[in-house]
């Protein structure tokens, strides 16, 4: 595969992103005129469609910048490995640019229609827990929690027991909340949807500290050093 062609998803995922990004500004720009003219609109996207849009062009902005990364030339990996490599990654990465873009969008939509939206603040609230859930497991992943190096396998021990208990809670919460259907203020959907970083995360966390006591145990038996992975703040 050439360079060329392989730039091509990237291309179209960015593209994609502008086009969604476009669709949102025309959307905020009508609703906008028609609130300060009160103007009937036949058809408006609503909270809950805004904020889907907006996710929808933060997913593929981020789809379209990890597809224009280099990668070694005959590199081949399962779709597996590559998950396994860069889940949480991705994942931050989505919720990092949700977070920042939606930020961004609602100081520009105050100050330049005075129009404000309902869903901003609480879709990137809830978009910020799910980023602090899952780069908890990443840090878990690369070892950059704050720990005792002389202590590992019983620091993932201690970890592993705390996550599985977290896990067992937070679904009984999330369960709780599918049966009595519990609503969002804004955006009126289950809160479970926004819960459910918490069973994520600790799911996650589960996996990832028992690939961390396995690696651990295969390197003693081994007689390798253990992994230290990235120390605080390290690049």
């Amino acid at each position: 595969m050439t360079e060329l062609s392989a730039r091509r998803p990237g291309r179209v995922a960015m593209r994609t992103a502008v086009a969604l990004a476009a669709l949102y500004v025309v959307d905020v720009v009508i609703a906008a005129w028609a609130q300060k003219t009160k103007t009937v609109l036949p058809f408006r996207v609503g909270e809950r469609g805004e904020a889907l849009v907006f996710l929808a062009a933060s997913v593929a902005f981020v789809v379209a910048l990890l597809l224009r990364e280099p990668r070694s030339s005959g590199e081949r990996r399962s779709v597996w490995r590559v998950i396994d490599d860069n889940a949480e990654r991705y994942a931050m990465l989505v919720f990092y640019v949700f977070v920042c873009a939606v930020i961004v969008q609602e100081v520009m939509r105050r100050f330049l229609l005075n129009f404000s939206s309902a869903w901003a603040e609480e879709s990137a609230r809830y978009a910020f827990i799910y980023l602090g859930y899952v780069g908890a497991a990443y840090a878990i992943r690369e070892r950059a929690h704050i720990r005792f190096d002389i202590v590992y396998l019983f620091s993932e021990l201690a970890t592993l027991v705390f996550a599985a208990f977290a896990l067992y809670w937070s679904l009984k919460t999330v369960g709780q909340l599918i049966r009595f259907e519990g609503e969002s203020p804004v955006l009126r959907v289950n809160k479970a949807w926004f819960v459910a970083a918490l069973p994520i995360g600790f799911a996650l966390i589960v996996l990832r500290a028992l690939q961390a006591m396995k690696r651990d145990i295969a390197d003693l038996r081994a007689g390798n050093p253990v992994h230290t992975g990235k120390a605080m703040f390290e690049e």
